[in-house]
């Protein structure tokens, strides 16, 4: 039994940790596409002389319609009757909805392979204490049911950066 629970604590914490790092990895490039979605927003906005650092951030917070109201307002330009502004504002607001629902889920995934990670570091010395008053069950399915846990938060990180947005 000793030898099963060394094996199982140092492999999840391998495991976890491996798929973590390709997780983030493949993360950190969505996001990276999610800022140039909205560079080229902010670069058609500039191009009907619109300022980006003021709508964009509005449409972030507000959403679509609220900043598309705003943008007819101050400069005239009605967004949902020009294709290229109402496709670059419709982007830029995905992007930046995505990308909290993203970050919402990668904290999640993260905090939990931290809390399972940790379990299994701090319990691999004292494998030899845990066998021998009868913790090593217990302490097998907390470490084995947070990393299914985890793994369920990996999903649910993946279909978020791979679901397509409303049209």
């Amino acid at each position: 039994m000793e030898t099963a629970l060394y094996y199982t604590l140092s492999t999840i914490a391998q495991t976890l940790a491996g798929a973590l790092a390709i997780l983030v990895a493949a993360v950190l490039f969505k996001l990276s596409s999610l800022t140039k979605e909205r560079e080229l927003a902010a670069d058609t906005f500039r191009a009907f002389s619109i300022d980006p650092d003021i709508y964009l951030p509005m449409a972030r917070d507000q959403g679509y319609e609220a900043m598309a109201a705003r943008v007819q307002e101050k400069s005239g330009w009605v967004i949902t009757q020009i294709d290229l502004l109402r496709r670059a504002c419709s982007a830029a607001t995905t992007a930046y909805e995505t990308w909290g629902r993203i970050n919402l889920r990668l904290y999640a995934a993260l905090g939990a392979t931290v809390v399972d990670i940790s379990a299994c570091l701090v319990a691999l010395p004292y494998t030899p204490s845990l066998v021998g008053c009868g913790w090593a069950t217990h302490v097998i399915w907390t470490t084995v049911g947070l990393s299914i846990i985890c793994l369920l938060l990996y999903v649910w990180l993946i279909v978020a950066m791979v679901r397509r947005p409303a049209d």
